[in-house]
């Protein structure tokens, strides 16, 4: 049976509340983002929760920003289920959608040297969780994310540029996680919840409150989805 990690992005941190058996592991509170690991019981299962993340945008060294995967490591995770708060790109999207990451772009011009990129994403894991989500009506996309430096949100030049070349939805982390996880052997996959609807032609000026609002509406299907995630591994 794997041991379960989950890294919860911006507006999702309210999976911590539902863990039962729940003791800190570890706490800092330095920098823009509270950051805080958790272990406990859901589902049943024991599992390791990691609210917050540093970016790279915080001036940080490589160290702190993949602080959370190397406490996986420790903590012995096989499986580390990586989430964020992401501006949707693809027009087929909906505030508070969930996307599992298929392929991503890297535009946060920091490298970690791998060299087996075939791996980052498992394709037998990642056709089983859509046929879950399929056979219990959930809503969930596939698609490509794109991660840039920040910390400002994408100027509507920007927003031409990704969709061009063919982002689905765009944020400021998880890549780097995801290649070091691997590296590390550990198993990873990433979902996006939606917080917000890119266009080039839009006007609307967005904010953290939105996205931490789209966070709290996209709750309840993405606990579902991580129960039958947990459930079927």
């Amino acid at each position: 049976m794997k041991k379960i990690g989950i890294i919860l992005g911006s507006g999702l941190n309210k999976l911590s509340s539902v863990l039962e058996d729940k003791i800190v592991l570890f706490k800092d509170f330095k920098g823009i983002h509270k950051k805080k690991i958790l272990s406990g019981k859901l589902s049943g299962r024991e599992i390791i929760i990691f609210e917050g993340r540093n970016h790279y945008y915080e001036k940080v060294s490589d160290e702190k920003v993949l602080m959370n995967v190397d406490k996986a490591k420790v903590y012995g995770i096989d499986l580390l289920i990586i989430t964020n708060a992401a501006g949707g790109l693809n027009p087929n999207y909906k505030v508070a959608d969930l996307m599992i990451i298929s392929s991503h772009i890297n535009l946060l011009f920091k490298r970690i040297q791998y060299t087996d990129v075939q791996n980052f994403y498992d394709k037998k894991l990642f056709s089983k969780i859509i046929s879950l989500a399929r056979k219990n009506k959930l809503r969930l996309h596939s698609g490509v994310y794109c991660a840039g430096s920040g910390p400002l949100y994408e100027t509507n030049k920007e927003i031409e540029f990704l969709k061009k070349i063919n982002a689905d939805a765009v944020g400021m982390s998880t890549i780097p996680e995801i290649i070091y996880a691997n590296k590390l052997g550990i198993k990873t996959i990433a979902i996006s919840c939606i917080t917000n609807l890119l266009s080039p032609h839009s006007s609307v000026i967005l904010d953290h409150s939105e996205v931490l609002k789209a966070g709290k509406k996209a709750y309840e299907n993405f606990l579902k989805l991580i129960n039958l995630i947990i459930n079927d591994n």
